[in-house]
């Protein structure tokens, strides 16, 4: 099979990508991480006619059965040459001409994505984006025999580690239990969350953005833990700080020992080291429970979150690193957060105990740097001895704790990823204020509203075999109502990204009830639907209140069976980003079924 590279047109690799026709896998793919500097010098070689990187694409074969392509080498490149296209940066302070490109200019027309002012912005010249445009790429289409391929391939690629971090370089390929457990844990906590294998038209809405960089993506540094509170700079969280991070809080509790954390050792249980410790932690983390693992981490993070959260208010910015180290002057606080952390896990999952005294706590915790072993060498006694420090400054202000049940605080921080995975995944999610009317006067029970969710449940259920759908009720998506309800229900609502956390307990009101009852009536009027049996019992054994800052929300969990559901005797389906329930007929009741096959 010849596999050599053949000149490309930015046209036909941009008609793939905006047909969903180029893929990435986030199993070994990083994330969007160039600088606009370092777009615009891409496209400046494009222009001025040199040559760039080969761009190495995988051929595979999509759900619907067409023929795709996973970027093995050039999702950076790629993701360049098309975001100048889209007017997302500018080149000698010039934009590209979306004039000069038609099916550019109707997907702006439609929009799928929203140019400059073409009257009002420098725009690159005529011949200049002609030019851009008439550049070949060198780009090779690679068959592999199996998934497994390409990800060796990946890994050899970037085993050098140009242009990546040593974190990355480690990650890179290997999709071990250990390196998966990283990976989702890092994502979880950033807010990334996503599907596996997406469209990289989808990679903007979840890679990370700043206000110092301004590249318009989804994920916002500062509003994740690692950068608001100190524990990092915006620099190391996009060089995957973070995941380095995680994996010494998993090697130090899988291991059951403080991890002595060096280049070397984490490349060793990477098994890219001089020794493979690979096995080993392969082993530990079995021996544990991957799961349980991942949630213990998660607990505890959640944890000092929500004690943060009840000590500082909305003065949370820096909260922790001036705690910890009053005279940081910018410095990050990794190795005292890292002592706090494993403090926080011995007393809460192996002792099984909680804080009573938040700010008894972060007063015993003040200038924690001053009193523990800070070293550039980090060793296993060190680390015990510090640990020791910060669990015996703290552990008076913890008592033995009344349950087993899993903390609300992991749940607020899965409520987080759903929100942001439902920007990708639009068809899986639904979010509704509440089944009250927003007018002026006469605010009433909707039925209308209820009738729709009921809809959208059947919808959901048809997704497709072994897939799930949710619906969060207490939950605006529109800044509009929103506002409207702070007025109404006179609250101040929290957001998420777009979404605003309004709750329940405001209709509860309305209605004379406590937020239980109105809970249960949900539930009961769910019961005495026209919904399947089998639906309606397995939505409501899986109804989830979820408290977010005080606001209780209700999340819908719906799994789809194994053949299409109808109600009134209707097919429904959601489709695309359109958020209302389509009725299907004729043959598109065959494509519905084809779903299950």
């Amino acid at each position: 099979m010849s596999i050599t590279p053949k000149g490309t047109g930015i046209p036909e690799l941009y008609r793939l990508y905006r047909t969903g026709k180029l893929i990435v896998n986030r199993r070994y793919q990083r994330k969007l991480v160039w600088t606009k500097d370092e777009k615009a010098s891409l496209v400046e070689s494009v222009l001025l006619n040199y040559p760039i990187p080969l761009v190495l694409l995988g051929e595979v074969n999509l759900n619907d059965g067409d023929k795709g392509f996973e970027i093995i080498d050039g999702m950076q490149r790629l993701n360049a040459l098309f975001a100048f296209i889209e007017n997302q940066f500018a080149v000698n302070e010039a934009f590209f001409d979306i004039r000069e490109h038609s099916f550019a200019k109707d997907l702006s027309r439609q929009g799928i994505f929203k140019s400059v002012d073409l009257e009002k912005s420098k725009l690159l010249e005529p011949q200049k984006c002609a030019k851009f445009l008439e550049y070949q790429l060198a780009v090779t289409v690679y068959q592999p025999k199996s998934p497994y391929e390409i990800q060796d391939i990946f890994n050899r690629i970037n085993s050098n580690g140009k242009h990546l971090s040593p974190q990355e370089v480690r990650q890179a390929g290997v999709t071990s239990k250990f390196s998966e457990l990283v990976r989702s844990l890092a994502s979880e906590i950033r807010g990334d969350v996503s599907r596996e294998v997406l469209p990289l038209t989808d990679m903007p809405a979840i890679s990370i953005n700043a206000k110092s960089i301004d590249l318009g993506y989804g994920v916002r540094a500062e509003e994740t833990i690692w950068c608001q509170q100190g524990i990092m700079r915006i620099s190391d969280l996009r060089d995957s700080d973070d995941e380095q991070f995680l994996a010494d809080i998993v090697l130090s509790i899988a291991l059951g020992k403080p991890f002595a954390a060096s280049k070397p050792s984490f490349d060793n249980y990477y098994g890219k080291g001089d020794i493979d410790k690979s096995d080993g932690i392969e082993v530990s983390i079995s021996r544990y429970g991957e799961k349980n693992l991942k949630e213990d981490i998660k607990n505890v993070l959640s944890s000092i979150q929500e004690a943060i959260k009840l000590i500082a208010g909305d003065q949370q910015k820096n909260f922790l690193s001036k705690t910890l180290n009053p005279t940081a002057k910018g410095n990050t606080v990794k190795e005292p957060f890292y002592s706090l952390f494993m403090a926080f896990y011995e007393l809460i999952i192996k002792e099984s105990k909680e804080p009573f005294d938040i700010k008894e706590i972060f007063g015993a915790l003040t200038d924690l740097s001053s009193k523990i072993k800070m070293s550039s060498t980090i060793t296993e006694k060190n680390r015990i001895k510090n640990i020791n420090i910060a669990k015996g400054l703290v552990q008076n202000y913890f008592k033995a704790s009344n349950t087993t049940t899993r903390s609300s605080g992991s749940y607020a921080l899965d409520f987080r990823n759903y929100l942001m995975r439902s920007k990708v995944e639009a068809p899986n999610y639904d979010f509704k204020q509440g089944l009250y009317t927003l007018s002026d006067s006469n605010r009433k029970f909707d039925e209308g509203t209820f009738e729709k969710i009921l809809q959208n449940i059947a919808a959901m259920a048809n997704l497709g075999k072994g897939k799930k759908g949710y619906i969060f009720l207490g939950v605006t998506d529109d800044e509009n109502d929103t506002q409207r309800i702070e007025k109404l229900d006179a609250i101040k609502v929290p957001r998420v990204y777009s979404f605003g956390i309004v709750g329940l307990a405001r209709e509860a009101i309305l209605r004379n009830t406590t937020l239980d009852d109105y809970i249960l009536l949900i539930s009961r009027k769910i019961r005495d639907s026209e919904l399947p049996e089998s639906l309606k019992t397995q939505i409501n054994t899986s109804l989830t209140p979820i408290t977010y800052e005080e606001y209780t929300v209700i999340m819908l969990e719906i799994r789809a069976g194994t053949e299409p559901v109808w109600y009134k005797n209707k097919l429904y389906i959601r489709d695309g980003h359109e958020k209302k329930p389509q009725e299907q007929s004729g043959a598109q009741i065959n494509a519905v079924w084809n779903l299950f096959r």
